[in-house]
């Protein structure tokens, strides 16, 4: 990877994502930083592979696209993403929820799950993560990111604000932004807070074992092994998870 390029790319959609077709690039761009990620661990040509909450799908057209995966979108509601026309949704997009995954036990080769986590209900978290070992096959990979609380982009439309209570957050976000949130609550909001501790004591439990972290954004992954620094100065987090 060429650091400076991908630093370039980084401001650019940053700050212009909403601009034109940059959304959808801005995804397909990650997932070819998905594609290299990955393949410090396993080969992904002709892999079948799961995203789960993958919105329209643009992960699994590069997949398919690049290395011939064999790739499903798990989305349940995939028709809010509103950016794009109606048939650039991946045709393999299954209407489901990550905490009752509609496919059978060890299917998938690799299942992803990429800054949706936060936004699963806490008490279907852990129903998620036995649900993503259960497709798991023996001996794959789950990989999942999320954005640790404490990092000042973490709280989505509400950032910085979201380390306050709701209502001061909203507050805050408003006269900042000049936008109007409907939300009234976390929940209705669907934003929850998860840390890179306790996602790593959760999966885990689920019966993963951690093979890898990963800084998404800045490429310094030597922060994501640093305890507390890494709850706040790594904006979006992967971990590389095995199903042993």
């Amino acid at each position: 990877m060429n650091i400076a390029d991908h630093y370039s790319k980084l401001w650019r959609f940053n700050f212009n994502r909403l601009k034109g077709d940059n959304y959808r690039l801005m995804r397909e761009y990650f997932a070819q930083v998905f594609i290299s990620d990955i393949e410090e661990f396993m080969p992904l040509y002709g892999k079948k592979v799961l995203d789960v909450g993958g919105a329209r799908g643009e992960f699994c057209r590069v997949l398919n696209r690049e290395r011939k995966c064999a790739a499903v979108n798990l989305e349940p509601s995939p028709f809010e993403y509103g950016r794009y026309e109606s048939d650039f949704l991946w045709p393999g997009t299954v209407l489901g929820r990550a905490e009752a995954i509609p496919f059978s036990d060890d299917e998938f080769d690799l299942v992803m799950c990429r800054g949706a986590f936060e936004h699963i209900y806490p008490e279907d978290q852990k129903k998620a993560l036995n649900e993503m070992y259960r497709v798991t096959q023996k001996g794959g990979i789950c990989y999942i990111t999320i954005p640790p609380w404490y990092n000042p982009w973490a709280g989505h439309g509400l950032k910085p604000f979201h380390y306050l209570p709701f209502k001061a957050a909203k507050f805050c976000a408003e006269s900042v932004y000049g936008k109007k949130i409907e939300a009234g609550s976390w929940r209705e909001k669907r934003l929850f807070p998860v840390t890179f501790r306790a996602m790593k004591k959760m999966v885990t439990a689920a019966g993963f074992k951690v093979v890898g972290t990963r800084d998404i954004h800045f490429r310094l992954h030597f922060l994501t092994r640093i305890p507390l620094i890494r709850e706040i100065a790594v904006p979006a987090v992967a971990f590389i998870l095995k199903k042993i």
